[in-house]
């Protein structure tokens, strides 16, 4: 199982924040740097900065050397699909084949109102979504194609450069519950790899999400075992011991919350302990134990680095004591 490092720009985190991340990530040698790919952050917050998602990819590509980088995952709805196509490509071949595309449907609702994109309903979002992984992959992997579908088109289109990555950049499509046929279709028919990225995690559920795809793929004909597979999961307070996870608790209590500015100490206390339980967080032991139930049925893990408080010190707190005392144990 690779450990991956994942941060949620639409939180707050400025450019310097998001360069130093990444860096430590790959110098602690975890497997890839992902990005979320919104445009604001919650509309009930305090109101932040948010970097562009394939931007902020393309301005890492020079700043790493080794660790892959992508997104986790990217809405279909805000680039043409043949557009996004060339985006990567680029990206693939300026970093020698270090990216990868997580893609999903979408469905940030306030974000398409306020950025003047419709939002259809989430049937029509998924066959958007299922075109545009057709279209793209065959950009990188066909001479002048064409594709004639019901929302997306292209015709006897040129496109160089292809991905450095053959037969193409690995696509992971992201989906969030439990049950979703079409989606679930979507990572039989078109996937490499599926990401699973429902909150509160737990092995039997994404077990029961995998044999529902298991089940998709002998319907649509496609070989189960040719899919990867990674879970998502964010990361709360880690500490040593139970006094060192109190320390840190207090710690980051008592930091200035960018999204949630001035909130008393008793939601911030209430806001870390759920995160913690609900997801990663608690003692070492406790962390090590919920990531290695997913060890022996998942490719990749995606830890989500804590988006509260001192967004960067507390991002490489996290990426130190996983590097250090967690990773060996996995």
């Amino acid at each position: 199982m690779k450990i991956s490092i994942n941060i949620q720009p639409q939180l707050g985190y400025t450019y310097n924040d998001i360069v130093t991340l990444a860096k430590a990530a790959e110098d602690s040698g975890f497997y890839s740097f992902t990005v979320s790919d919104h445009f604001f952050g919650p509309v009930e917050g305090h109101e932040m900065q948010s970097h562009e998602a394939w931007t902020t990819l393309a301005l890492l590509v020079p700043q790493t050397n080794r660790i892959r980088l992508g997104t986790l995952v990217t809405s279909q709805s805000y680039r043409n699909p043949a557009l996004l196509a060339k985006i990567v490509s680029s990206l693939d071949n300026a970093s020698n084949g270090r990216i990868d595309l997580g893609i999903g449907a979408g469905w940030k609702d306030s974000e398409y109102e306020a950025y003047g994109y419709p939002f259809p309903s989430a049937k029509e979002r998924v066959t958007q979504l299922m075109e545009a992984i057709q279209i793209i992959n065959l950009l990188w992997t066909e001479e002048r194609p064409s594709f004639d579908g019901d929302f997306y088109k292209i015709k006897e289109a040129m496109f160089l450069p292809k991905p450095v990555q053959k037969p193409r950049v690995p696509i992971w499509v992201g989906t969030m519950k439990p049950k979703a046929p079409m989606m679930e279709e979507t990572v039989a028919r078109y996937a490499d790899g599926m990401d699973f990225s429902a909150r509160e995690t737990t092995i039997k559920g994404f077990l029961e999400k995998k044999e529902r795809v298991k089940r998709m793929c002998e319907r649509v004909g496609r070989d189960f075992e040719e899919l990867n597979w990674s879970v998502d999961l964010t990361a709360g307070v880690i500490g040593e011991d139970t006094d060192d996870f109190e320390e840190r608790l207090k710690e980051i209590i008592e930091q200035e919350w960018i999204w949630i500015a001035r909130a008393p100490e008793s939601v911030k206390q209430k806001a870390l302990e759920s995160l913690s339980s609900k997801e990663i967080g608690g003692t070492l032991p406790v962390v090590i134990e919920k990531l290695s139930e997913f060890k022996d049925h998942v490719d990749i893990m995606n830890i989500c680095l804590p988006f509260f408080g001192n967004l960067r010190k507390n991002g490489l707190d996290t990426i130190q004591i996983l590097k250090e005392r967690i990773l060996e144990a996995l």
